[in-house]
């Protein structure tokens, strides 16, 4: 796993994207970068290569499934892990975004080492154990 991996986070609420970014650096991750909502986020993407996509679902602009979908249409970046948080728990919704193409999908609210787990499940690993800063 390289730490140093470029993390694009996509949430809406400023107290949420805190405690994501907060709690990636905590699981060792440095490079992260925040975008308000989806429509920002594509901004960022034009800016730099993202190893991981972090996303709300409800947001304004540009929900996380409508984002996921302007992903999915860059050649580049369609292959990205892209992890869905949302406080969406219907069965129904879950199976919509998975058939959406989602890698992972994380309840709020959720505990850094739930993002662990959603994160080494993105990426297959089973032994995922980055640094921790305090």
């Amino acid at each position: 796993m390289d730490y140093q991996m470029k993390i694009l986070v996509v949430e809406d609420n400023l107290t949420t994207r805190l405690f994501i970014k907060k709690s990636l650096k905590k699981l060792g991750f440095a490079n992260i970068v925040l975008a308000d909502d989806g429509t920002h986020a594509l901004i960022e993407m034009k800016r730099a290569k993202f190893d991981l996509i972090l996303s709300d679902w409800n947001m304004p602009n540009m929900d996380g499934l409508y984002f996921l979908q302007e992903v999915k249409k860059i050649k580049e970046v369609k292959n990205t892990p892209f992890i869905l948080i949302t406080a969406e728990t219907d069965v129904q919704k879950v199976r919509e975004a998975m058939r959406a193409g989602v890698d992972q999908y994380i309840v709020k609210p959720f505990s850094p080492s739930a993002l662990e787990a959603r994160i080494k499940q993105a990426f297959g690993e089973t032994a995922f154990r980055p640094p921790r800063i305090s």
